[in-house]
């Protein structure tokens, strides 16, 4: 088939995967070649031979082969996990197995269609970090994809609902629970437009999180009631494939259980340490599987009203919540989101598949690149046409421009389009002399019309012309696809500064001007300067996610770069999340530029394990100065954190984490989020003294400026007051003290302008002359600075005041710089 656009789209799915394609204003699934099913698992298997299976044929591996069968690889997508099949000794990446899935849902659509599928737009989590979508994209690669842009996830299921609607304007939250992530955007639907207004999500939950806590809160307790299993967890490894068999038949038992009122366990048969087989099986009632489900569940409902809260949105505003992935098929499930969020829910496109229709929608509007232009051959003619596929327009506008196998004079040549159905004619167009035409077509709703192009030279005789037509659809589009977290640097003082916020749509390009806080020489082997690009919410660096470093390396450049170094940061994103950093130095006149591979490394355990205990330390003397000190709000933030489930699933999945890849992914996240609450806790504690330094600061800055600033000195102080004052209000800890180091650092550039302040720290440092590690060092500076002050030589007197400082203890130092009890600066 002659296409033009994309039309194919795959939802790569964490335990299920499947293909659609646009046919018309309506989109078919492509059935597979196992069992003619809508959806193929994210399963694959590899025999000892090298052979690969995927779907069924290897998910059911599991209960004899489970080292050569993997699931649910999606979820360390990015990561340098390695996969290795016991048999064939064989390895793969994670992005290597999603193309297996990918190659294997290809191979679906040439059975069933005799057509070969070359490019495909591919779905992801909104919540995806950059490296697990740049992971996605390689999957493709290896695919044999040639063009594979990536959708989110939800806007595709709001496409799905929404290409054809007449809503004038309307919310809608998309609630995407799949197998292994959940999503949760608010979408506006507004004139056949749609926008993605806000977004939460989180990449460890879902579905495969149901089934792990019926095996760990139901299975394990009754296992160990009636056997004797040294070492029993799923963080062990010799018992891998009992916790995989237990995992399959939990997954079995909760799709039952959205039918009936008890389900079954399948029977699992496994052999204990001495070897003999356990055969292991038993009922659960649907009340068990509620009461396990349903803190995770409300998980996702929280982040839901979040998402609303953000905004100011109230629920009543949102006309429908749109259902996606296989867990929200279960009556109990809809019944919890009903009564949790009070919103009306649409499940009428299936769950399961509402995804691959709305990336095949997407696929829709993208273009077909023409790959490398092969030169026309004499007599025939090609045509570089520019329209969009799909538009609010009934009479779009289309334009191209005409070229031949040589330069030539287009001059009485015309071209017309015809709609292929209607027969609808544009007039013959005439070209102008360089090729170029522009003409307005004319559609209607509820089709996708294609269009013939035919060209005339001035004889009137038609000529070959490719591509021959190309197609319009009346129907929703996507505005731009948004920005999920806000992305800028990481700076030396674990400052954060964003330069792109959280959802502004793609592409984005900003630039800063930041200087070294350290030197380099010029060819010294491993000295660099670090560029750190993160992505997260937070004002400080180290509690958001790294994405990568931007690096100058000293083997890069042409002198050495002395510490205060001036370098101007360019960073830059494309509708398909590539990132590029640009960094200029103008003393080198020099820019460096690189695309940040945005790969992580699996999540360290012992790493893990180091900080949850560090974390742990913290929580202790928070609890006990909050206990002390009688802080209420400490305590009552100490007390929540000590009852919450957050806790609780740190240390499940750090157990967990032993044997098992995502269980340390998950504890990586949720590390991060105890940290945050423990932030909260601390910040609670040391709010009083960090208003009252706040305010002193001011007051000393204020005195300073009024006597000594200049206008725009005095200027910025008012400013900075201003800031403190709505950061107080707001009981901001971390935003507090980065703008009390900003007052800090302007009073003493105010200061430290004046020569009796370099004169008063150099009385200072006599009176210390005693505690100097270096006295004869100390003499002789002494000396010098007594000469410079009976020269009036400031500029020298401020030099060895600073070499002074150098020989005291920190302590002293600090207070000998308050100066005037200023307060204290480092």
């Amino acid at each position: 088939m002659n296409r033009t656009t994309i039309d194919f789209g795959i939802d790569l799915g964490t335990t299920n995967s499947a293909i659609a394609v646009l046919k018309g204003v309506s989109t078919e699934i492509i059935k597979n070649n196992d069992k003619d099913a809508d959806i193929t698992p994210s399963a694959v298997y590899i025999d000892k031979k090298g052979n690969v299976r995927i779907g069924d044929r290897a998910k059911s591996r599991i209960v004899d082969e489970e080292d050569d069968v993997y699931l649910e690889f999606k979820r360390r997508m990015g990561t340098d996990h390695v996969y290795k099949f016991r048999s064939s000794g064989q390895q793969r990446k994670p992005e290597e197995l999603s193309a297996e899935v990918l190659k294997s849902l290809k191979a679906d659509v040439q059975q069933k269609t005799g057509e070969v599928v070359e490019s495909a737009v591919i779905t992801v989590p909104a919540a995806f970090e950059l490296h697990q979508c740049d992971a996605t994209r390689r999957a493709a690669d290896l695919a044999g994809f040639k063009q594979s842009p990536l959708v989110q996830e939800p806007v595709a299921a709001a496409l799905a609902y929404g290409f054809q609607t007449d809503s004038q304007k309307a919310y809608w939250l998309v609630y995407d629970f799949g197998g292994g992530t959940f999503d949760a955007a608010l979408i506006k639907s507004e004139d056949g437009s749609l926008h993605v207004v806000n977004h939460g999500g989180d990449n460890f939950l879902g579905g495969s999180d149901i089934d792990w806590a019926i095996v760990e809160q139901l299975l394990v307790p009754r296992l160990l009631d009636q056997h004797s299993l040294d070492d029993f967890n799923r963080g062990s490894k010799k018992w891998r494939r009992a916790f995989a068999l237990l995992k399959r038949a939990a997954e079995m038992a909760k799709i039952d259980l959205s039918r009936y009122e008890t389900a079954t366990l399948d029977c699992c048969r496994f052999d204990d340490d001495a070897g003999h087989t356990i055969e292991f099986e038993c009922e659960l009632p649907r009340a068990d599987l509620i009461r396990i489900a349903e803190p995770i569940i409300f998980r996702s409902v929280e982040i839901t009203k979040r998402v609303f809260k953000e905004k100011n949105l109230p629920k009543e505003s949102v006309e429908r919540i749109i259902l996606v992935g296989g867990p929200t098929l279960a009556p109990y499930f809809r019944e919890m989101l009903k009564s949790s969020l009070g919103i009306p829910l649409d499940h009428t496109v299936d769950p399961l598949t509402v995804v691959a229709r709305g990336a095949a929608i997407f696929a829709g509007t993208q273009k077909l690149n023409a790959g490398a232009k092969a030169a026309p051959v004499v007599g025939e003619f090609t045509v570089d046409l520019k329209h969009k596929p799909v538009g609010l327009d009934s009479a779009p506008i289309v334009g191209g421009t005409v070229s031949g196998s040589a330069a030539q004079n287009f001059t009485g040549f015309v071209i017309e389009l015809v709609n292929s159905k209607t027969q609808w004619r544009s007039g013959k167009i005439p070209l102008r002399a360089d090729g170029v035409f522009m003409t307005n077509l004319h559609a209607e709703k509820g089709e996708r019309h294609t269009f013939l192009i035919e060209l005339y030279d001035p004889t009137g005789r038609k000529q070959k012309i490719k591509p021959d037509n190309l197609t319009y659809t009346i129907g929703a589009v996507v505005e731009e696809q948004p920005l999920i977290n806000s992305m800028g640097v990481a700076l030396a003082n674990n400052e954060y500064d964003k330069l792109f916020e959280k959802g502004r749509g793609l592409p984005l390009k900003a630039t800063r001007d930041y200087r070294t806080v350290h030197s380099i020489r010029q060819g010294q082997t491993g000295e660099l300067i670090k560029i750190p690009i993160i992505e997260g919410e937070h004002d400080l660096a180290d509690r958001n996610r790294i994405i990568g470093y931007g690096i100058i390396e000293a083997k890069n450049i042409r002198r050495d770069l002395p510490a205060g170094t001036e370098v101007e940061v360019t960073l830059r994103m494309d509708e398909s999340r590539i990132i590029t950093l640009g960094v200029y130095v103008p003393l080198l006149d020099e820019e460096f530029s690189q695309k940040i591979d945005a790969g992580r490394k699996t999540a360290d355990v012992q790493f893990l394990q180091a900080d949850f205990d560090s974390e742990m330390t913290r929580f202790r003397d928070a609890k006990a100065k909050a206990a002390a000190t009688g802080a209420g709000s400490a305590e009552s933030l100490v007390d929540e954190v000590e009852g919450s489930a957050l806790l609780q699933e740190v240390k499940d999945s750090l157990a967990a984490a032993k044997g098992d890849a995502d269980a340390a992914g998950k504890c990586e996240k949720r590390l991060l989020e105890l940290k945050l609450k423990l932030d909260e806790a601390a910040n609670a504690l040391e709010w009083p003294a960090l208003v009252a330094e706040a305010q002193d600061w001011l007051k000393y800055l204020s005195r300073v400026a009024e006597k000594h600033g200049t206008q725009q000195q005095i200027k910025r102080a008012d400013e900075l007051r201003a800031q403190i004052d709505e950061i107080i209000r707001d009981l901001k800890a971390d935003r507090l003290r980065k703008r009390s180091e900003h007052v800090a650092n302007l009073y003493f550039e105010i200061i430290m302008a004046q020569a009796g302040w370099w004169v008063y720290q150099f009385q200072e440092m006599e009176k210390q002359q005693d505690k100097m590690g270096d006295q004869s060092r100390a003499a002789r500076l002494l000396d010098q600075g007594r000469d410079c002050l009976s020269r009036n030589n400031t500029a020298g007197l401020q030099n060895v005041v600073r070499q002074l400082w150098e020989l005291l203890p920190d302590k002293i130092v600090e207070a000998a710089k308050r100066g005037y009890q200023s307060g204290l600066i480092r």
